[in-house]
């Protein structure tokens, strides 16, 4: 054991919650050698049949992992293992391939390699991190085919013999299942993000789980001691007694409170004098959907559609679009899901130009995408409406359309939507005729017209993670600027404030959608501002609602009259804090006895939530 590596702090993702201790298992991070070969006119048909052989085999060793296991873990891995399997069937994918083979005259596996490498460049060019990630799935799925074509074997993780810890460059979703069964305790990668379906399955089984450490393969050995801290995202190599008892101590509180928090995972969410607001989670892709009921979630109030997009050369069909909608009405009722369209530019597309998006944008934050990219695509906008409007006859479902900043855009988008109904009824093709209408507000044109849209659509959701960059003309995710951004700025409590009256006025409902509706600190601004429906990632209901139960509307409305007339930020925080501490501090209150960790309020990471 280096010396260097005592007490070392590795900071990564919180991909799953938990904090175990043990001692290190590693796999080794060594990509696979590709052979290169090349090949004669005549051995090219051999090689493209390699290929589809070893393609067979990967479907079958996945369909074998879900036959082994039956029933005894969570949907949520049987779905990213078809997921996977549907990948690996995927013909656009392996086209490519078998193209490269044929045209190129090389080897199933360089041709494999070759494949990855431009896919995931076309991914890795994407701005937004969740979409960035689907990329990986990718990777994971080709990777698992060249382990056929060069006959590697993988280490089979149930016959490990002691708890460990496993510390590995990456991890499949099949793998991560396997966990289950062995002597696991957790898992550490260099790679991955909290939204990678590895860290889906990971908190579906409750496995703890760190990622996005980047080099903990080079830096953890074999044997190592090491704390795995799944609640703030660290991983400590090699502790002393000091730093044991700490995380022992850590540990114990995490439980404590996760045991309180148990009580505030069933609805209603109400305040203390008798307000209901709905606390509904946003959603990213459907294999999530079953984690709702755990942390009680009164609906969807944001599914993200752009999963559907990705992962795949071609375009998603009707029928795609209305399966995957249908099975969300099914599974969220008796709630209702809404659903946003499309929220991608033409410079998201993996496989550009043959989609036939937009060309390369300077800024394409600013440019065609999301309800304008539809609008200039009909073919496309109206594919995916079409899907929703058949699944609304299977549950409760309304669409919203995000990144509106006009008024012409909402009346082109309805009359489309009114085209497409005209079309189904035509067809004898049922739908709910009553499905409810609504709109983003995440640009400051729209909340300055909030009065006028609302006579146009049934429901505001106001989506604050554009809406505070546009406002405030920053870019959040700049580290030079990344400091401006502030949900508490005065401007954006007036823009807010002015989009809720402006709803109300007009007798529609306002929801919330964006980072600002899961952070504890700030719902007694959103509640005294008189927000309808907030929507978070789940794991937040339970905090958020504990936090709700414990203010008084009376109380909120004239502080939120009071906070308006305050200059700047620091001013409304430190306001906000002060009242925490006088009045509400029992709302807060997370563990008996302990006064509340203001320090702590702040739950939400920026990976969770892409506005």
């Amino acid at each position: 054991m280096a010396e260097t590596h005592r007490n070392l702090i590795l900071k990564g993702m919180a991909a799953s919650e938990g904090i175990v201790a043990g001692p290190a298992f590693v796999m080794t991070s060594v990509r696979l050698p590709i052979p290169r070969r090349l090949l004669t006119e005549e051995q090219a048909p051999e090689e493209i049949e390699r290929l589809r052989a070893a393609l067979r085999e990967a479907v079958s060793e996945l369909e074998e992992v879900k036959k082994e296991f039956g029933d005894r873990f969570a949907k949520e891995a049987f779905y990213i293992i078809d997921a996977h399997s549907l990948l690996i069937q995927d013909q656009a994918l392996w086209a490519e391939v078998e193209q490269k083979i044929r045209e190129g005259r090389i080897n199933a596996e360089w041709a494999v390699r070759k494949t990855i490498d431009e896919w995931l460049k076309a991914f890795a060019s994407l701005k937004d991190d969740y979409l960035r990630e689907r990329g990986h799935d990718v990777e994971l799925v080709c990777e698992r085919v060249l382990d056929k074509l060069v006959g590697h074997q993988e280490k089979d993780l149930r016959k490990i013999q002691e708890p460990v810890i496993l510390v590995a460059h990456d991890l499949r979703p099949d793998q991560t299942a396997q966990m289950f069964f062995s002597k696991v305790l957790g898992f550490v990668t260099d790679t991955g993000s909290r939204t990678s379906h590895t860290a889906i399955v990971a908190r579906s089984l409750e496995i703890p789980a760190v990622v996005g450490l980047e080099q903990v393969t080079r830096v953890v050995e074999d044997g190592d001691v090491i704390i795995l801290d799944g609640v703030e995202g660290n991983v400590i190599v090699n502790p002393d007694d000091d730093l044991c008892s700490s995380y022992l101590q850590k540990k114990a509180e995490w439980e404590s409170v996760n045991k309180l928090l148990e009580e505030y995972a069933t609805p209603p969410s109400v305040t203390q004098d008798g307000r209901c607001i709905q606390l509904c989670a946003n959603l990213e892709i459907l294999d999530e959907i079953h984690f709702l009921p755990k942390y009680g979630a009164e609906g969807v109030g944001l599914y993200r559609t752009e999963y559907l997009y990705l992962n795949r050369a071609d375009l998603p069909n009707e029928d795609e679009h209305f399966e995957n909608y249908r099975r969300l009405a099914e599974a969220v009722a008796p709630y209702q899901a809404t659903i946003r369209t499309f929220d991608l530019g033409g410079d998201q597309f993996v496989g550009e130009p043959r989609l036939g998006g937009a060309t390369e944008e300077i800024n394409p934050a600013l440019g065609l995408r999301a309800i304008r990219f539809c609008l200039r695509r009909p073919e496309v906008f109206k594919a995916q409406l079409r899907g929703i409007l058949r699944a609304s006859a299977y549950g409760k479902i309304r669409i919203m359309f995000p990144l509106i900043s006009d008024l012409n855009e909402v009346l082109a988008a309805k009359r489309m939507l009114q085209e497409s109904m005209s079309e189904l009824d035509r067809e004898g093709i049922k739908f709910d005729p009553e499905l409810l209408i609504g709109i983003m507000i995440e640009v400051p044109s729209a909340a300055l017209l909030a009065e006028r849209l609302a006579e146009e659509v049934d429901f505001f959701s106001i989506g604050t993670n554009d809406l505070i960059q546009y406002v405030l003309a920053i870019d959040r995710v700049n580290e030079y600027v990344s400091y401006l951004y502030q949900p508490l700025h005065p401007a954006v409590l007036w823009m807010i404030k002015r989009t809720v009256e402006a709803g109300h006025r007009a007798g529609i409902e306002v929801a919330m959608c964006g980072e600002m509706a899961g952070d504890p600190l700030l719902l007694p601004v959103l509640i005294g501002m008189g927000m309808d429906q907030l929507s978070m990632p789940a794991r937040l209901i339970p905090k958020v609602r504990k936090v709700m139960r414990g203010l008084r509307v009376s109380e909120l409305t004239p502080m939120v009259e009071e906070l308006l007339k305050l200059s700047t930020v620091e001013d409304i925080r430190n306001r906000i804090k002060g009242l925490i501490e006088k009045d509400w501090a029992e709302a807060y209150r997370m563990e008996p006895g302990k006064k509340p960790d203001l320090a702590g309020v702040f739950l939400c990471q920026k990976s969770d939530q892409t506005q």
